[in-house]
C-alpha cells in the first residue's frame, strides 16, 4: 500500500514539473511565470478550497498539487497577477480548451478526466479569482 501511495504521489508531482518532453514555453508564458507571489498569496494557495463540496473534491485530487506549490510552475490559486494575463489572452473558454488539451507540464484534462467544461470553468474561476 505504501509503495502504491509513493508511486501515485510521484506521478502527480511529475505532472507538475516542466520538461523538454512537454510543449515549449513561449516568451509570453515565461514572462507570466516570472510574476512571483507574495507570502499571503502562498498561504492562501496552500489553504484555499472551493465551497462547493463536489468541486472541492475535484480541486483537491486534480488541481491542488500543482496550483498550491510555488515551485510547481503552475499559477497559484488566488494569485491574481499570474492569472490575469492568461484570462486576458484566452478568456475562460480558451483556458478550458488548454486544460483539456494539456499545456506545458499540465497533462490533458488536468488530471480530471471526469470534469465537465462547466466544472473546468468553475475551477479556473476559483483559482484565478481566489475566492473561497
Amino acid at each position: 500500500m505504501r509503495i502504491s501511495i509513493f508511486w501515485g504521489t510521484l506521478l502527480i508531482l511529475g505532472a507538475c514539473s516542466g520538461g523538454s518532453e512537454n510543449a515549449a514555453v513561449g516568451a509570453e508564458d515565461t514572462e507570466q511565470m516570472l510574476i512571483k507571489p507574495g507570502p499571503a498569496e502562498i498561504r492562501f494557495a496552500a489553504d484555499a478550497t472551493p465551497i462547493d463540496v463536489g468541486l472541492s473534491a475535484k480541486y483537491d485530487r486534480s488541481c491542488r498539487t500543482c496550483h498550491s506549490l510555488v515551485d510547481a510552475g503552475a499559477p497559484l490559486t488566488g494569485h491574481k497577477a499570474a492569472w490575469q494575463p492568461r484570462l486576458e489572452a484566452k478568456a475562460f473558454e480558451g483556458l478550458v480548451t488548454s486544460t483539456k488539451a494539456g499545456l506545458n507540464a499540465m497533462p490533458p484534462m488536468g488530471l480530471c478526466n471526469d470534469c465537465t467544461d462547466e466544472e473546468f470553468k468553475n475551477l479556473i474561476a476559483f483559482m484565478a479569482e481566489g475566492t473561497e
